[in-house]
């Protein structure tokens, strides 16, 4: 007896319900996590969202290069979509151990050996191991749609070495349709000419959605952003879009666009926003994200300037500017990124400023966020240098940013500091005052900074701000040793819990 290529999908899905891994519901969408390669190293979650209204399987696969961020993180923000129909299969970060090295190839392997995108050839068996078990999503669940998630190191249109900023198809009428829809709706987006996408057929050799095609008969569309120029939110929200105007044509009635953290998301976890836009050291970001994400309590996402005006903040409870320079920030930001920030926190929101996150929260600059009755002093040695400064705890700050930290049994120890704000009371009679945390007992004076400032003022402050909280570090605790978890001692109480 033969079956029609639906009714064996549905075949296939109710098999498998045999053997789930725990699973949630919501929105009437059945959201299951399973695993590729168990209990090998190279062992990746991957996500079933199940619809109960019928149409399309689209298989996304994000993170095969792992010095191509974008995707993988878009693809983990897609898992927690929700969809009026169909049914997606999402794998966000397929070679993990590459992602973690963030190096293009696997670990210990070199050349085509160590690229998973160079394993799923037309004539010879798939490679073993890891793309054994990607192949099997797509024999196993017979998807109509396979989309793969890259990044290039240019513009195409500029550098045909590279595909980046493009979408390549396989040679199907519905697929190159589908791409110059994508297209369109992407460089919509688009200010400049040059960094607009383009369309591209050839499909290399090797590649998952080559193989889907030409193996399969499956359409396919692999989707690259660019990392020159772009940081991560921004080239994350090119990949986001571009799959929702795919998903949304197919029919399956995807979340918005602009869904960072959609209903299928955990439900306890605290969701934490990180600014990663203009003004933001190199790697300040992603170093502040992994350091939060390692607790395992949040759920954490790049966030930039293009998201914040669209309204995204309302889907966290907490935002985190690193360090980089707080008026560059803020000047990305631009008026309307900066009042959706200060609306944010006034309406329960939580705000932690690091260093140029600290002057940001402050309330004496034109482009200050004002979340703080904080006057930044000696302005203009702010440039003052870089070193470890003895401080000392207040009873609060003790209480509540101590725990678990290696200065819990101190009174005074050391951290690092970084041309961060000198702060004193601001005294406005529209905000509360501040409570510090930690007390300066030493000083930088580098670049012709005068001595005797920074004694006895306030490293880290805290106050509340309409229904929302706020918290700056002057000090850099993220790159201090063992003083990590004051950042996730400060989150619990940003998010509403806590001393």
């Amino acid at each position: 007896m033969s079956f029609s290529a639906p009714t064996r999908r549905l075949i296939l899905a109710s098999l498998a319900l045999l053997a789930l891994a725990p699973s949630i519901q919501a929105q009437g969408v059945r959201s299951e996590e399973h695993f590729l390669a168990k209990g090998t190293p190279a062992q990746t979650p991957y996500r079933i969202l199940r619809s109960r209204a019928e149409g399309p399987c689209v298989l996304i696969v994000g993170g095969m290069h792992g010095n191509e961020p974008s995707g993988a993180a878009a693809a983990e923000q897609i898992t927690t979509w929700d969809i009026k129909a169909g049914t997606l299969i999402i794998v966000p970060r397929a070679n993990v151990l590459a992602l973690n090295a963030n190096q293009r190839r696997t670990p210990g392997l070199k050349g085509d050996a160590g690229d998973l995108n160079r394993a799923f050839p037309l004539q010879d068996e798939v490679r073993a191991g890891l793309a054994t078990d990607i192949w099997s999503l797509v024999t196993t669940y017979e998807p109509d749609w396979v989309i793969d998630l890259h990044e290039g190191f240019d513009f195409h249109r500029s550098n045909s070495k590279s595909v980046g900023s493009s979408v390549i198809h396989s040679n199907h009428d519905r697929a190159r349709a589908l791409a110059k829809k994508i297209i369109a709706t992407v460089d919509a987006t688009i200010d400049k000419p040059g960094q607009r996408f383009d369309r591209i057929q050839t499909q290399v050799a090797g590649s998952l959605a080559r193989a889907a095609f030409e193996a399969k008969g499956i359409p396919s569309i692999i989707i690259e952003t660019t990392t020159k120029l772009h940081v991560l939110s921004y080239r994350v929200r090119q990949h986001r879009l571009a799959v929702f105007t795919l998903l949304q044509d197919l029919g399956l009635g995807p979340s918005p666009a602009n869904t960072l953290i959609g209903p299928n998301a955990p439900k306890h976890s605290l969701r934490v926003a990180v600014f990663d836009g203009s003004g933001t050291g190199k790697n300040s970001a992603r170093h502040m994200r992994s350091i939060i994400a390692a607790d395992g309590t949040c759920v954490v996402r790049p966030i930039g300037s293009h998201d914040i005006r669209a309204g995204a903040l309302d889907q966290f409870q907490v935002i985190v500017h690193p360090g980089g320079s707080g008026s560059a920030q803020a000047k990305a930001l631009g008026e309307s990124g900066r009042a959706a920030e200060i609306q944010f926190v006034r309406q329960g929101g939580g705000y932690l400023g690091v260093c140029a996150g600290a002057y940001l929260a402050a309330c004496n600059y034109d482009w200050s966020l004002g979340l703080l009755d904080a006057k930044v002093i000696d302005r203009e040695h702010w440039r003052r240098g870089t070193g470890s400064i003895p401080v000392e705890w207040t009873p609060l700050g003790k209480k509540s940013l101590s725990p678990h930290s290696t200065a819990a049994q101190s009174l005074h120890f050391e951290i690092r500091y970084a041309n961060g704000p000198i702060f004193l009371p601001a005294q406005k009679p529209h905000l509360e005052d501040f409570e510090p945390l930690l007390i300066y007992r030493g000083e930088v004076t580098q670049n012709g900074a005068p001595s005797g400032i920074m004694p006895g003022t306030p490293a880290i402050i805290r106050s509340t701000f309409g229904k929302g909280r706020a918290m700056a570090f002057s000090p850099h605790p993220e790159k201090t040793e063992g003083h990590h978890v004051f950042l996730l001692n400060s989150l619990e109480w940003l998010g509403g819990k806590g001393n």
